[in-house]
């Protein structure tokens, strides 16, 4: 999620699809092809069975005030869980053809039975949990790769595979992305779009503290939550909270990422840094520079670190030891947020473009869109095992999975 201090997204009367428009939107010429360096390390999935990363994650901090007009603005007093996302501008999502095939679902109670949402190729079913909803393909038309679109969350900012129940984990920001109010939660959802639980972890009903969740991370059975300026644990599988890990002049910890020795890396967006956190839970810087252009999505990738800035259309590659930023490939717009590797190249979701970008490991292959028209793309997930890439549309408070190939 874009959060800035002019005119753009979470300011009044901005919070919309139409997500920000910047200088950094001037035509180049060759921003659809990507470079590489001989070397590149292939594929590499953390040796450690669970050892995973939501691989994206949030946006520049707006000052308090702003982004509550902005909130304001779109009707959310930040912690309705219950909002209608179809009475928004954010109610329809693209296909890799960029024909809608789905409708946001509505947010209301709980109903029974499915029900028509007036889309051929759709229905709408309840999840379970009050006030969420889900829409999937219908089976007259045997249209299995019809994206599934679930509502009801609260400003989701980013979703995590869990690699030994296979559920997906989301995280909700619940009111400003910034602010210590103690009214955030993380969800669970089965990947039919069963939400199996809302609200699983909370601040506001457990005996500790969760303000504005965003990146997640695993390692072993321990689920890292970045949060302001600390960062979170709980256990994987209880959801008992494990203790917190204050990070040192940090101002809006974003995205993590593990490597495979167990150290998890954290992006702070306002700082232009990058932070590691040791199994012992030791925190040290790993870099500070400006060219991050506001780190958001991290991914560790044996050993280099993957990173995008919001207010930047590179992906940038560096060295987990003595750290220094490569030029790896240039995006057609900007405003990134989450970044995940796949078999065979890397995903990452942009605002600007309002899209999710797949950029080859093949030097020849441009730069390709593979979901578009999709407002407010926030910390994205790969699912390889159903071949579909994860999307929490934070301004319109629903998650969307979207079928995708990696060939």
């Amino acid at each position: 999620m874009p959060f800035r201090t002019f005119d753009g997204p979470f300011r009044a009367g901005a919070l919309t699809d139409t997500s920000r428009r910047s200088a950094q939107q001037e035509t180049h010429a060759e921003a659809g092809s990507s470079a590489r360096i001989p070397d590149e390390p292939a594929s590499v999935q953390a040796p450690r069975a669970c050892v995973t990363s939501s691989g994206h994650a949030l946006h520049f901090a707006l000052t308090s005030l702003a982004l509550t007009l902005a909130l304001s603005a779109c009707g959310d007093d930040g912690g309705d869980t219950t909002t209608d996302a179809a009475t928004t501008d954010d109610t329809s999502t693209g296909s890799t053809t960029g024909e809608p095939t789905t409708a946001a679902p509505t947010t209301g109670p709980t109903s029974t039975g499915a029900t028509s949402t007036g889309e051929p190729g759709t229905s709408t079913t309840s999840t379970g949990e009050p006030g969420t909803s889900s829409t999937t393909a219908d089976e007259t038309t045997g249209d299995e790769n019809a994206p599934i679109v679930v509502g009801g969350f609260s400003h989701p900012e980013s979703i995590l595979i869990d690699p030994v129940d296979g559920v997906y984990l989301v995280s909700n920001i619940g009111g400003n992305p910034d602010a210590v109010d103690d009214n955030g939660f993380i969800s669970r959802v089965l990947p039919d779009g069963t939400v199996e639980g809302l609200q699983w972890i909370s601040g506001e009903t457990g005996d500790f503290t969760l303000d504005a969740p965003k990146g997640m991370a695993i390692v072993d059975d321990i689920l890292y939550v970045a949060d302001i300026t600390a960062v979170r644990k709980f256990d994987r599988v209880t959801g008992e909270h494990l203790g917190d890990i204050e990070v040192e002049g940090a101002a809006f910890l974003n995205d993590l990422s593990p490597d495979a020795d167990g150290n998890v890396y954290v992006s702070d967006t306002n700082t232009q840094s990058i932070h590691k956190i040791d199994p012992q839970d030791a925190v040290s810087l790993l870099i500070t520079d400006d060219a991050l252009a506001g780190p958001n999505g991290l991914y560790v990738d044996g050993s280099v670190v993957m990173v995008v800035g919001y207010n930047g259309q590179n992906i940038w590659r560096m060295g987990l030891v003595d750290p220094m930023p490569y030029d790896f490939a240039l995006l057609p717009q900007g405003g990134l947020d989450g970044i995940v590797r796949t078999s065979s190249g890397w995903l990452v979701s942009s605002w600007d473009g309002e899209a999710v970008y797949y950029n080859s490991d093949i030097i020849q292959r441009d730069v390709e869109t593979v979901v578009e028209g999709i407002g407010s793309p926030a910390d994205i997930d790969y699912d390889s095992a159903n071949s579909r890439v994860l999307v929490p549309r934070l301004l319109a408070d629903t998650i969307e999975f979207h079928h995708f190939s990696d060939l």
